[in-house]
């Protein structure tokens, strides 16, 4: 056996692309529109907050927590989580940002609890305050992954776990 003199090399560290706060996505103002913008996305400072113009091909759904938690726990799974916002209010609602990837039914049919949002609509990122609190993520958004899940795999999900919760 050999056995060598030369001490002990430091472990090297390891470069990570970097991760937004939980949070608030930066520190400052100026700072969290600059991170969304990093990820593609024309927002809107407004007295309202701020704002994420949805596109035509950008949507979103929105539904209560109870439900909102399973479906963000069902899609981490399935490696299908994107950015999905609670959003304070007397019964608090989890948002679901998705992507149309083919054209919906006029009449689209969701359970009574979920609803779909669509352009022109706008929706409140973080760090908007509400009258009941402040906008957050329950998943936020990732620098490393510049994509948002398919709109039907959100649907079908949430439709599996709004007809279990009944």
């Amino acid at each position: 056996m050999r056995t060598s003199t030369q001490p002990p090399r430091a472990p090297q560290a390891v470069v990570q692309p970097p991760q937004p706060p939980e949070s608030s996505f930066g520190r400052t103002l100026g700072e969290v529109v600059a991170n969304y913008r990093m990820l593609g996305w024309r927002v809107n400072v407004t007295e309202q907050g701020v704002l994420l113009p949805l596109g035509p091909t950008t949507t979103a759904l929105v539904m209560p927590a109870r439900i909102g938690s399973a479906v963000l726990a069902e899609l981490r799974a399935r490696m299908l989580a994107g950015p999905t916002l609670v959003i304070p209010s007397p019964q608090e609602n989890w948002l679901f940002l998705a992507e149309l990837v083919a054209l919906l039914p006029a009449q689209l049919r969701t359970p009574s609890e979920i609803r779909f949002v669509k352009s022109p609509s706008s929706i409140v990122l973080p760090p908007t305050m509400t009258p009941y609190g402040r906008v957050r993520w329950a998943n936020a958004p990732s620098f490393s992954r510049h994509w948002l899940p398919p709109f039907t795999a959100v649907l079908a999900v949430a439709r599996t776990i709004a007809s279990s919760a009944n």
